[in-house]
């Protein structure tokens, strides 16, 4: 069960609950996991008191969605009547989960302008500058009031609704930047008015310090087994002896991708997201053997090192993918373990269940002559005495309370900023490590360095003062369900991305944007339509956050997730298989990003959100850009401003009556 312990004004997220939860039963270990985690395990653990396990977390005032992982298996409250089916297609959830409703009043309760629900306090999601702008929000009871005005020294303005949740309206407006601001508010339904606070804020000590270069940034994220083998001498062995690239290493390494450099500075990317490259048994690499080396399968440091010159040359920044969720089972520490049991120096280390950690069975086929891949197969059927990721046991769960653990985190975060000069961090399973863990890890890193967290689902808890931005899937969840399974209407999927805006504050803009990665389904298979997968494009590089492609993904390559990872298909590099005209098509979708700051860094004025049609501007300074997306199957007419420049144009485009054809985009400047 949940109980509602407190409620306080956080300077990031506003009003939050402290919240403690309960489950009885006999576990050997216990998780919390929601939806402000994924539903996943590792990052708030709860701990046995007498015939219970406790855990408290912080979360924003509101409805949120939740269950215990016992022994890996994730369970709904039996002591919480209230249960609801959540979906996320993002990340392939659905199961049967309880609700917590995180409320400071009784929603029911209220008569006429309910004011217990009225809110604003001065914490950056409601009050905050970027660029030439100063965005003020408030909240009130959903549906409950006619209108919300802000009053200031010189004006009273009458604030937009922006977005709605389950229990909440928010209302916005957006004023000129000013260094210090004075203002109230004035809420009215009917005849009755009420007026709510006096607050002051000096915006001018609101400094934004994200990485300049991320807001100009496009990504390409690259698996390096995946993309180009340079030199055979590095190799492994299962090249050799199996053909399927869907279980095996395919053999491209760093010195491939330096050879290939000049393809994608000629694409027109400035940034590159590299999935691990440390030491491991696997052709992923997620699980780690050695963090301060790269793989020799790879090409060694050697080659890394070239290939950081190289991209510095061409003005491309790396980020790596950081995994500390867990590390490799045959990781020196975790190998002590399985030789030492509880006399291991590295004991505490890991989530140990009990000792020894393996039993006989497991050593006999893990020591035995059988192929790796067989080898691997076997043990997943076999018992052991660890936590591991999702139960794999290659991947033994780090213990994220020991301070000792921590502390080795942080030092490899900062060792490949210094030593080879990388840019970033993308960190692995970020939902499954106490938040705690990564603000540590953010303020022991220079201010210049980027930092994206694997958060599938609401990310406020992981933002703001640990990571820059998160990988955003929350935005992915509502690209599915409009582009691809359209589920959504306009206006619902306007809806979702003004209540992201709200969520995530000026973090926003620092969100890793993306149509599909190593761990989902290629985008243009799911659409199944080139040209629809072309609208879905548009969008993805007009809109706020950071644009990133996976590979292949501008020539074409195609794969559907099952079960063997069928969308990390090895790059095609004979020419005469890509498909030239998606190549030329994102080349100049990344060229316009590149080259229009208001796509960078402009405010979201949505137009028109109806019956499939998107219109929006990005606008900064004198400079408005306005883009239209017909994602339906009849033409529609625009209103468009009385003198333009068509930058952009895919489908048809009738410019005398101004038609925009069926699953068609334009982009124009307005004059």
């Amino acid at each position: 069960m949940y109980k509602i312990l407190s409620f306080r004004d956080d300077d990031y997220l506003g009003r939050v609950a402290k919240i403690e939860f309960t489950y009885r039963g006999e576990a050997d270990y216990v998780y919390l996991a929601g939806s402000f985690n994924a539903f996943n395990e590792g990052s708030f653990r709860m701990r046995k008191i007498n015939d219970k396990w406790k855990g408290e977390i912080e979360l924003p005032e509101g409805i949120w969605y939740y269950g215990f992982a016992v022994n890996g298996v994730l369970i709904f409250d039996k002591e919480n009547p209230e249960r609801v089916q959540y979906e996320r297609k993002a990340y392939k959830f659905k199961n049967t989960v309880s609700v917590c409703k995180a409320l400071s009043f009784e929603p029911n309760n209220c008569k006429g302008i309910c004011k217990e629900a009225l809110y604003h306090y001065p914490a950056l999601t409601y009050a905050y500058p970027f660029q030439d702008w100063i965005f003020i929000r408030f909240r009130t009871l959903k549906n409950n009031v006619d209108s919300v005005y802000i009053i200031t020294k010189k004006d009273k303005l009458r604030m937009n609704k922006k977005a709605s949740d389950e229990v909440f309206d928010y209302y916005e407006v957006i004023l000129p930047y000013i260094g210090e601001l004075s203002y109230s508010f004035e809420v009215i339904k009917g005849k009755e008015k009420v007026k709510y606070g006096s607050f002051n804020v000096d915006f001018s000590k609101r400094k934004d310090n994200a990485p300049e270069w991320v807001y100009e940034s496009v990504f390409y994220q690259i698996m390096p087994d995946r993309f180009a083998n340079g030199d055979i001498r590095y190799d492994p062995n299962d090249i050799r002896e199996l053909h399927d690239w869907r279980l095996a290493h395919y053999g491209g390494d760093l010195v491939g991708l330096t050879n290939k450099l000049d393809y994608l500075e000629k694409l027109g990317i400035n940034a590159i997201y590299l999935t691990p490259i440390f030491p491991s048994k696997t052709y992923h690499s997620y699980d780690v053997e050695d963090y301060y080396n790269v793989d020799l399968k790879y090409g060694g440091n050697e080659a890394f090192e070239k290939f950081m010159d190289e991209s510095r040359k061409r003005g491309i920044k790396v980020i790596l993918d950081g995994v500390f969720h867990h590390t490799s089972f045959f990781h020196p520490y975790f190998q002590d373990i399985v030789q030492n049991n509880e006399s291991s120096a590295y004991k505490d280390w890991y989530r140990i269940i009990r000792f020894p950690v393996i039993n006989e069975e497991f050593k006999k086929v893990l020591y035995s002559n059988l192929p790796w891949l067989e080898k691997s197969r076997k043990l997943r059927e076999l018992k052991k005495n660890y936590e591991s990721f999702f139960g794999v046991w290659v991947m033994p769960r780090l213990n994220h309370d020991n301070p000792k653990v921590v502390e080795f985190i942080k030092n490899v975060g900062l060792y490949w900023v210094q030593r080879y000069k990388t840019n970033g961090w993308r960190l692995d399973v970020a939902h499954g490590v106490p938040p705690r863990v990564w603000k540590e890890f953010r303020e022991n890193l220079p201010e210049n360095v980027y930092l994206i967290g694997e958060v599938m689902d609401d990310a406020r808890l992981w933002i703001f003062d640990k990571f820059h931005g998160i990988m955003n899937y929350p935005l992915y969840e509502a690209l599915l369900r409009f582009f691809v399974y359209q589920e959504m209407t306009s206006e619902e999927f306007l809806n979702w991305l003004e209540l992201l805006s709200v969520y995530y504050g000026p973090n926003e803009y620092l969100m890793y944007n993306f149509l599909d990665n190593h761990d989902v389904s290629r985008f243009l298979s799911l659409v199944e339509d080139k040209q629809k997968y072309k609208c879905a494009l548009v969008f993805l590089f007009t809109y706020k956050g950071v644009p990133s492609i996976f590979y292949g993904d501008e020539i074409g390559i195609r794969g559907i997730k099952k079960d063997r990872e069928e969308q990390r298909e090895p790059m095609i590099w004979e020419a005469e298989k890509w498909d030239r005209e998606l190549l030329e098509f994102t080349r100049r979708l990344i060229r316009l990003r590149r080259n229009n700051k208001a796509l960078q860094r402009g405010i979201f004025k949505p137009v028109k959100f109806k019956d499939g049609l998107l219109v929006y501007k990005r606008a900064l300074n004198d400079e408005t850009i306005l883009i239209a997306i017909n994602y339906s199957k009849k033409e529609k007419h625009l209103s468009l401003p009385s003198s333009f420049e068509i930058l952009f144009q895919s489908g048809l485009f009738n410019k005398v009556n101004n038609q925009l054809g069926a699953f068609s985009s334009i982009i124009v400047k307005e004059m």
